[in-house]
């Protein structure tokens, strides 16, 4: 008798990395706004409710933004994600995450040199994070809960 495999997270209770196996420290590959065209850009949201989203900064001398756009299939195109879901930002504004120039190598970074944010995507079927990946190097996560 076959056992049955799913390939999906399914309800997840814990973030799932979604660039790569849970626990590795697999980054997501920040992109340029003009090369979001296509449905396979960006990283499957396996339709979860939240993505956890930590950014640092590369040591370029100044403070530098990544901002989340969401995808889905019902519209076919890509726009930027609201902030609704961000906690302590006004509402319906770009979701734009901003790290500080830490002045420090990206190997000697702390804690306190990182920017951690979680954002409500319900319904979004992939998201992609546009920015100079000269500048940030960021992680993404998926929950349910």
């Amino acid at each position: 008798m076959a056992t049955h495999v799913y390939n999906s997270w399914g309800r997840t209770r814990s973030p799932k990395n979604i660039a790569g196996p849970q626990g590795a420290s697999s980054e997501v590959t920040v992109v340029a706004e003009s090369t979001l065209d296509a449905v396979t850009d960006g990283y499957a949201t396996e339709n979860q409710r939240f993505l956890h989203v930590l950014v640092t900064d590369r040591n370029d001398g100044d403070s530098r933004t990544v901002t989340v756009y969401g995808y889905n299939h019902a519209f076919g195109m890509w726009a930027p994600l609201n902030t609704h879901g961000i906690s302590g930002v006004i509402a319906g504004t770009a979701a734009v995450i901003t790290v500080a120039d830490t002045s420090t190598a990206p190997a000697s970074q702390t804690a306190t040199h990182r920017e951690m944010v979680t954002i409500e995507i319900a319904g979004t079927d992939r998201v992609a994070f546009v920015g100079d990946a000269d500048d940030v190097k960021c992680w993404a996560a998926c929950s349910t809960f």
